[in-house]
């Protein structure tokens, strides 16, 4: 790659590198095969996309990020795959009726805030009998509780964990797929909660939030108490800390 290729945060490239794994369960899951029209919703800096595309579908990602899908262009072109990447919103899509043979997201989709329109919009671009695969992070009350500690206002992405309850999934998802679930862990390791706070506190959605309405004083309060909750699953010289998510696989009905 060239000195000029854009970049992401050295957060996000970390925490992509936390949930790769979780990339090839997801192709898995969904069984791409070559040929499939394939949305990647919420694709970042599209590498769940790119894996996509080198089993030959057809493959479309979707963001917000104008920069991350910068950097996903960048990376189809030097992987010399042919990757559409589009900037827009997972709760409006900008594609026809029945689009796609597969749906896919890696803790991406659910972030959008209006869950309903999320769950519409799905069911809509799907032809009959596509699949769908997403991940979502399930609820940590640890972290939930770190948060009420600093706001009693809603964090902005907290709901999102939502998506990883199965009551809740069925409720938006269950009309319109057939729904089956799995539950996963992934392993954060790191030398140090400070190590996990230079990711997160760049890379999480609910962080910033919390970060954007504290000041000084008190965004480094959070700080410290989000780096002594991570230092509780210290292990020796090293921190290994379950961070577990949700598997959701549907069919079209």
């Amino acid at each position: 790659m060239t000195d000029d290729a854009p970049t992401s945060t050295d957060g996000q490239d970390r925490l992509a590198g936390l949930i790769e794994a979780v990339e090839v369960e997801l192709l898995t899951a969904a069984t791409v095969h070559g040929g499939d029209a394939v949305l990647d919703l919420a694709t970042g800096a599209g590498t769940l996309a790119l894996k996509a595309a080198t089993l030959g579908a057809d493959v479309t990602g979707i963001d917000s990020d104008e920069p991350l899908l910068e950097k996903a262009r960048f990376d189809a072109e030097d992987a010399n795959l042919a990757v559409t990447f589009e900037s827009g919103s997972v709760e409006y899509l900008p594609y026809d009726d029945a689009a796609f043979d597969v749906l896919l997201s890696n803790f991406g989709l659910v972030w959008a805030p209006d869950h309903a329109n999320v769950a519409l919009e799905l069911a809509r671009v799907a032809r009959p009998g596509a699949r769908l695969a997403f991940t979502a992070w399930k609820p940590n009350p640890k972290l939930g509780e770190l948060y009420r500690s600093f706001t009693e206002e809603p964090v902005d992405g907290r709901e999102a964990y939502e998506w990883g309850r199965e009551d809740h999934v069925e409720d938006m998802l269950g009309e319109d797929w057939e729904l089956e679930y799995q539950d996963g862990t992934v392993w954060v390791d790191a030398a140090s909660g400070e190590e996990l706070w230079s990711i997160f506190s760049q890379a999480s959605p609910p962080i910033q939030s919390v970060l954007a309405r504290l000041d000084e004083s008190r965004a480094e309060e959070f700080h410290r108490a989000f780096v002594e909750l991570y230092e509780e699953y210290r292990a020796g010289d090293a921190i290994r800390a379950p961070r577990r998510y949700l598997l959701v696989t549907g069919r079209r009905r």
